[in-house]
């Protein structure tokens, strides 16, 4: 099968590239390593060549001058990085709650490696950062993430840049990425408090027992039992950060769909 692109073409589908390759340089879960570069450099033409033909001819009249089209492909490295900033930023959640997790359990001593990002992080935020990617695609959730993708060039065109407040937008996301993270650690920190408040008691009623080699223990056995408890309720937890980041990411663009 042949493609054919005249010179308006071209500039459309160069522009398009720009944004599709700064956009999966970020947004996970096609951002890893575990995807070799030349699937990702394939990945971000199919999408530059399956939008390029409805713009190519703004493209190709703005572009004849060298200096606007270089100004119109840092404009789209710029719209594809936030967008794709934006999408990781909601993905983190799952690692950043499942270490507070850890840090709360005791469990933030036993390091395991993540194939994904290629790091050594505690259990349960490897956990959590596994499943929330298999939830990802077996929901189907990485098309959403791809249509929204999709949709901001509808938004904006490839001649133009942002048009929302990156700034004060961005702040914005990372108050709600910290807030997201405690919300869905808050059911373990909860019963760590409450066993250490009851470790405390039973210090204070039978001095003679090795409380901290009994509540090394019994904190890790918590954290199990809570963490196994709440591994149901991700599903939606995935649902809910797929959702946010593709409404807040096209937001950045002054889209409110």
């Amino acid at each position: 099968m042949a493609v054919q692109l005249g010179a308006a073409g071209l500039f459309a589908f160069l522009l398009a590239l720009a944004r599709a390759s700064a956009w999966l340089a970020f947004a996970p879960p096609f951002s890893t390593s575990a995807i070799p570069a030349v699937v990702k450099f394939g990945l971000a033409a199919a999408l530059a060549l399956a939008v390029s033909a409805q713009f190519a001819g703004v493209a190709g009249t703005a572009s004849l001058i060298t200096a606007s089209f270089i100004g119109d492909v840092v404009a789209q490295v710029a719209t594809g990085a936030a967008l794709g900033f934006v999408t990781s930023i909601f993905m983190s959640v799952l690692s950043s709650a499942g270490a507070l997790m850890d840090v709360s359990s005791g469990l933030s001593a036993a390091q395991s490696f993540n194939p994904l990002s290629g790091t050594v992080n505690p259990v349960t935020a490897n956990t959590y950062t596994l499943l929330g990617t298999t939830l990802l695609f077996s929901t189907q959730g990485y098309l959403l993430v791809v249509k929204g993708f999709l949709t901001s060039f509808q938004a904006v065109g490839l001649t133009a840049g942002p048009a929302g407040l990156l700034g004060p937008a961005l702040v914005s996301e990372v108050g709600f990425f910290f807030l997201a993270a405690v919300e869905m650690a808050a059911p373990l920190i909860a019963a760590m408090f409450l066993a250490y408040v009851a470790l405390g008691l039973l210090t204070r009623a039978a001095p003679q027992l090795n409380v901290m080699a009994l509540g090394f223990g019994i904190n890790i056995a918590l954290g199990f039992v809570v963490v196994t408890a709440c591994l149901p309720l991700l599903p939606g937890a995935v649902s809910t950060l797929v959702d946010r980041s593709v409404r807040d990411g096209l937001g950045l663009l002054g889209v409110h769909p």
